[in-house]
């Protein structure tokens, strides 16, 4: 084990390979000299470009990857070691390029069947230097995890094994430090020290790292898991060029996917990224007699994680993206007459209907999928535990996971 400053990064980042939802958390210097969670983010509107840091030498292992610490104290998962050095560090995550090294450091902190409680300190229990598609994945979940805040969110309360993870990327000019945990509930935030993203990369953390098994997902734009991307928290179309995917639930549950053409795409983006907005509401407060005009629009990047819109006509709000909302009003009927231009409605489930264990929902009318929609075969197999056969709801913040996401 040695001290050096990084060196030898291996240039931009090409097209990633893997796909992955995203991670961050906003932290404070304490003074230990850790760096820890604050309780407030500055926000879209008032962001303001990270503390400029002195790149400083810190240890390394043989592989020329950063060390792990041996022992975390903080068994929430939200203390990097050190602040970001080198680059703002409160504009995201990690920088938009490949680090020359990236380490992930694993420590466990909660073990159901453990006979007593796992308490601090927590010792590390693997480190891993990232390669190849592991290293594209990290990279791209990290690079482009959308910005958070410390608004509480809801979430579930289920009990299971977690583990903290921490993931040191060392670059020519830079290194930064983030912390994400895998919760039981999908709910935990992510750190660089500056910047706080909502996002749960912990879990994706856990799929690549440890034991815990990515879940099946249904085929298809409409099946894309998404807890956001970077820039969500400031249009509800982040800047550039996605292909848009139109979902609609059928009588069945199974969602109707039909992909709009580049003229018809761009469309619906500059209708979109002309919404007023204001910060996301996670509840429709309007009932509701018919969900057959409700559809969800999937934004889907050439580099990073999907964006994922609601759009429930007559709910308030009847448009929910990642981070915001657009209150009823022409420019939403606009946008609704637009899509539906391109995407006509089709009988949709029914709300008073019996959801069966499956997920499907008992409906009278039959489904229909004109033109050049697909209607995508129900996948009962999802290892989320979720009805894999309906688009998940848009809620607060439009990830297309499970539940428990948020």
């Amino acid at each position: 084990m040695g001290t050096r400053r990084p060196d030898g990064a291996r240039g931009d980042r090409g097209a990633r390979l893997v796909g992955v939802a995203a991670l961050a958390v906003v932290l404070a210097l304490s003074a230990c000299g850790s760096v820890e969670a604050p309780g407030v983010n500055g926000g879209a509107a008032t962001r303001v470009p990270g503390p400029s840091r002195t790149v400083t030498d810190q240890s390394t292992d043989a592989d020329g990857g950063l060390s792990c610490p041996a022992t975390i104290e903080d068994q929430q998962g939200q203390t990097v070691p050190h602040a970001p050095e080198g680059v703002d560090g409160a504009a995201r995550l990690l920088p938009d390029r490949t680090p020359a090294h990236l380490v992930v450091c694993g420590y466990p902190v909660t073990a159901v069947t453990a006979t007593e409680p796992l308490t601090a300190p927590y010792p590390l229990s693997k480190r891993t230097l990232a390669s190849g598609q592991q290293l594209d994945a990290v990279v791209e979940a990290l690079t482009w995890a959308p910005r958070g805040d410390a608004t509480p969110k809801v979430c579930t309360m289920m009990a299971g094994d977690e583990t903290a993870y921490l993931v040191g990327a060392s670059y020519d000019d830079a290194i930064v430090w983030v912390a994400a945990k895998a919760d039981a509930n999908s709910c935990s935030d992510s750190t660089n020290g500056d910047f706080l993203s909502r996002a749960p990369v912990g879990i994706s953390l856990d799929e690549l790292f440890g034991s815990r098994s990515r879940p099946s997902r249904l085929a298809g734009p409409c099946g894309e898991w998404s807890s956001g991307r970077l820039g969500d928290d400031t249009s509800l179309a982040p800047a550039g060029d996605p292909e848009v995917t139109v979902c609609r639930d059928t009588v069945s549950g199974a969602p109707v996917a039909t992909t709009l053409d580049p003229q018809a795409g761009a469309a619906v983006l500059t209708a979109l990224r002309a919404l007023p907005t204001t910060r996301a509401d996670a509840t429709c407060s309007t009932d509701r007699p018919s969900v057959d005009h409700d559809f969800r629009l999937v934004l889907a990047y050439a580099v990073g994680p999907s964006v994922s819109i609601g759009v429930r006509p007559g709910c308030a709000p009847p448009v929910v993206g990642g981070h915001l909302a657009a209150a009823a009003g022409s420019a939403v009927n606009d946008l609704v007459d637009l899509v539906e231009a391109a995407s006509p409605p089709v009988p949709g489930p029914d709300p008073d209907g019996s959801v069966s264990s499956d997920g499907s929902v008992s409906s009278d009318g039959s489904v229909s999928s004109g033109g050049s929609t697909d209607v995508v075969a129900p996948d009962t197999t999802d290892g989320a535990g979720t009805s894999p056969q309906q688009a998940p709801p848009a809620t607060g913040s439009g990830a297309t996971g499970p539940p428990a996401a948020r």
